[in-house]
């Protein structure tokens, strides 16, 4: 079918338009060991949106593992799904050095990277080289919440990436130069984190067949279920009575449901 620029035209508007690359902010839950320095004159969440100028959307990855049989191709499946992580962020830095200060104390209580005075020199209650916890009274990891925003901006309607307990595991070097009269100094800050969804993303429940499909676990436990179910009927031996011979019955029948669930 030959292309036709007007239907090309009219299927992107129906959608929106193109997205558009600059249209995203990052927001951060405050971690637990910045509620707890509340005056240290670091920046607030609010700037730490208004200050992250790049940032990267996470994409989705599946491991895969290749079947062999005697005499057919090889076959590629899925064997389990992969953290995307770790994801670059980029912020502009201030004269004052807010930036730096901000990222270094918060790298510092996931690693005490400082040997100021002596090796043995604790800085809150942590040894130089000494890692801290994630959660606790200085615990480290927080919430990031990535959103992209649609070009109409009646709706205000974004497509968000939320990174769970995530921490920084790398400040940037600053690229510094007396050639650079007319740039901004921007620092690369990398986040790892542990776990991530994106907003139409919905909480299912383990024991709900109609909200996913039966996967090999599933299906050996099902079967598993049955297979006792029969034995425990076998040694039951003869039925006591005629309501007793209906409960088995009836066990017997709930079990090849389950299994026929699948």
């Amino acid at each position: 079918m030959a292309f036709n620029i007007s239907k090309f035209k009219t299927s992107f508007e129906r959608f929106g338009g193109p997205a558009r690359a600059n249209l995203f902010q990052v927001e951060m839950s405050a971690p637990q060991w910045y509620l707890r320095e509340p005056d240290k004159g670091l920046f607030t969440p609010r700037e730490f949106t208004m200050f992250c100028s790049k940032a990267n959307f996470p994409g989705v990855a599946v491991n895969t593992s290749t079947v062999d049989h005697v005499g057919q191709l090889p076959r590629t499946i899925a064997s389990s799904v992969t953290n995307p992580g770790p994801l670059t962020f980029t912020f502009m830095c201030d004269s004052d050095h807010h930036t730096l200060r901000f990222f270094h104390r918060w790298i510092r209580h996931v690693g005490n990277y400082a040997k100021v005075a002596s090796p043995y020199e604790e800085w809150e209650g942590r040894l130089p080289g000494e890692v801290g916890f994630p959660k606790g009274n200085y615990g480290y990891v927080s919430d990031l919440e990535i959103k992209h925003y649609s070009t109409d901006s009646r709706t205000n309607s974004f497509y968000s990436a939320q990174l769970i307990d995530a921490f920084p595991i790398s400040v940037g070097e600053l690229q510094l130069s007396w050639d650079s009269n007319d740039s901004f100094l921007t620092v690369d800050v990398q986040f790892a984190f542990n776990d991530y969804h994106f907003n139409d993303d919905k909480a299912g429940n383990t024991g709900d067949r109609s909200s996913r499909g039966a996967g090999l676990l599933d299906v050996l436990g099902d079967i598993a279920g049955f297979a006792d179910t029969v034995r425990g009927t076998l040694k039951a031996g003869k039925p006591r009575s005629i309501q007793d011979a209906v409960n088995r019955l009836q066990r017997l029948g709930n079990a090849v449901d389950n299994l026929g669930g699948n």
